[in-house]
């Protein structure tokens, strides 16, 4: 059975608990090292969920799904991108799309978070740094100005990057179905065994140019059919990943 991470605040207390069955069992010790469980258990029910992480950034990936490219017998490497920690919401937080931008759309991700920090990390040793698993929203804003589209003004807004609920810590990412869901509709309809890098590509490429710090957030690419995943005010999003969770998040207007 994998073990599952919740971040959360009760009593203005911030904490990581085990998830299981509707409870949480309090951890002592830091998630990012060898930790022990405590003997205090606390209903979900009486928790504030919290961002499962706080990242110094989360590093992006473009393009890196087979299904969204074309097969082709040589892939170019993904696009990579940043998004700030001010875009962090979580499960069942609203997301706040302007009222000038007439497209906003939604992007299932599986998120990889960073166990240690690390530099210029070997593919065959890459499994080290990684603590585990969530799922990302990469929400996104059509064209602002012509050489600006997928950069940060369509990416980096407050609210535009959804992660959570928790954490997967044993998951086997290699083939894991992922679906969008807006008010109920399926838009997005895909697996992991799709993405043309995989966990240890992706740390291995970034980590040659970038410092990954504990803590930060890998989100590895959005499978088809992602700008047809358009949000309005009103909607209800869903984002599920086999053996992850399911992320949910509402949608308003900015000054609603």
């Amino acid at each position: 059975m994998n073990t599952t991470l919740l971040r959360y605040k009760v009593n203005n207390k911030v904490a990581y608990g085990i998830l299981d069955r509707g409870r949480l069992n309090e951890i002592k010790g830091s998630i990012y090292r060898n930790f022990e469980i405590s003997n205090k258990s606390i209903s979900l029910s009486d928790v504030v969920i919290m961002p499962p992480v706080s990242p110094t950034k989360i590093i992006a990936l473009g393009y890196n799904y087979k299904d969204l490219v074309g097969q082709k017998d040589k892939y170019a490497e993904p696009v990579i991108f940043l998004k700030p920690p001010s875009s962090v919401i979580t499960h069942k937080d609203v997301i706040k799309i302007p009222c000038d931008n007439k497209k906003v759309w939604v992007e299932v991700e599986l998120a990889t978070i960073i166990k240690k920090t690390c530099k210029n990390v070997a593919v065959n040793n890459a499994k080290d740094y990684i603590l585990g698993y969530t799922i990302g929203n990469d929400i996104t804003t059509e064209n602002i100005n012509s050489r600006d589209h997928h950069l940060a003004r369509s990416k980096a807004l407050d609210t535009f990057c959804s992660l959570g609920p928790s954490i997967a810590l044993d998951v086997d990412t290699s083939d894991l179905k992922m679906k969008t869901a807006i008010n109920e509709k399926i838009f997005q309809n895909s697996t992991t065994k799709n993405r043309i890098l995989n966990d240890y590509e992706t740390l291995s490429l970034i980590s040659r140019f970038m410092t990954l710090n504990q803590g930060d957030v890998i989100l590895t690419g959005t499978p088809a059919n992602a700008e047809n995943s358009v949000i309005v005010s009103g909607d209800s999003v869903k984002l599920e990943i086999e053996n992850i969770g399911i992320l949910e998040n509402i949608v308003s207007l900015l000054d609603e």
